[in-house]
């Protein structure tokens, strides 16, 4: 069973050495997608929200058919979030200098004596059986004890 939502932003491209993007390929782009999957299928009813214009205004930016109207509506939910839990949610960047300056931010700000842990990882192959170049591979993490953390692991 194959599931995803292929409406969302494709992978953000990487570079090779010399500096020059590579380009990102799709899942569905594939030459072996129509072997594999076959028919797709797609979902009409939308289950998460229950306002019709709102779910059509997603639907509209899924299509890249946003008119001013739209983003206007768009604009008017945009908000200040106040967490009264303590636990901040989840930030999504698209590069990985924007992931490793924020984490860097972060950890600084906190208390306590930082703790670096080593990892062992053999890096797979990417999708074209190329192996995966280890020195893309973070081999390092530095944690402090206590600091809220969602540690993510790509495996290739």
């Amino acid at each position: 069973v194959l599931s995803g939502d292929f409406f969302q932003l494709p992978p953000v491209a990487d570079r090779d050495k010399k500096g020059v993007p590579i380009p990102a390929t799709l899942a569905f782009e594939a030459t072996s997608w129509p072997k594999c999957v076959g028919s797709p299928v797609m979902l009409k009813k939308v289950f998460r929200q229950k306002d019709q214009a709102f779910v059509d205004m997603l639907n509209s930016m899924r299509y890249g058919n946003l008119d001013p109207g739209i983003i206007s509506k768009f604009r008017k939910l945009q908000r200040q979030v106040k967490y009264d839990d303590g636990i901040e949610p989840t930030e999504l960047f698209p590069t990985k200098s924007e992931v490793r300056h924020c984490n860097a931010v972060r950890l600084r700000k906190l208390e306590g004596k930082s703790h670096p842990f080593r990892a062992i990882d053999i890096p797979g192959r990417d999708d074209k059986g190329v192996p995966f170049p280890k020195r893309k591979v973070d081999s390092s993490l530095n944690r402090l004890v206590a600091s809220q953390l969602v540690t993510l692991k790509v495996v290739i």
